[in-house]
């Protein structure tokens, strides 16, 4: 019971005196999105969607593909374009510059959202949101809606 209270003792010391240490708050993550893509000239309100959908706005999320971060890339497609996917600034670079090439190729922000979740293939190969992406891109969508009035 002893070491069982000095565990809990030390958590809550390491919570006071370091409250990042368990990643950054999710109201730093979205200030540092909508900085970054404003910058970028990039909708923050897609951007911030688009982050909820992919990790709740968390850098430690890792999918079980093998994606990490706030907006879940592969470590291979992020170093190939730059960036060091396990870093938090260049995460939200990489996902936001990731999806303004989407955009550009697509021409449209569904399609861009589609390529972003399907892969770019899915979408060439139809030309248009594979069935299994129309959920997700649905809900970026819809969400991006709340976040343009709030």
């Amino acid at each position: 019971m002893k070491d069982l209270l000095t565990k809990i003792i030390s958590v809550l010391i390491v919570l006071m005196f370091c409250p990042n240490c368990f990643g950054a708050a999710a109201d730093e993550v979205k200030q540092a999105i909508i900085k970054q893509s404003t910058e970028m000239g990039v909708d923050p309100a897609i951007m911030l969607s688009l982050a909820r959908a992919e990790s709740g706005f968390r850098q430690e999320a890792k999918g079980a593909s093998g994606t990490v971060g706030v907006f879940q890339l592969l470590p291979s497609t992020a170093r190939g374009m730059g960036f060091d996917p396990y870093k938090l600034d260049d995460n939200i670079k990489c996902g936001i510059t990731y999806y303004r090439n989407l955009y550009k190729i697509f021409g449209t922000t569904e399609k861009a959202l589609a390529a972003y979740n399907a892969g770019p293939n899915a979408v060439r190969r139809c030309n248009c949101i594979p069935q299994h992406s129309q959920a997700f891109v649905n809900r970026v969508i819809s969400n991006s809606k709340y976040y343009k009035t709030n």
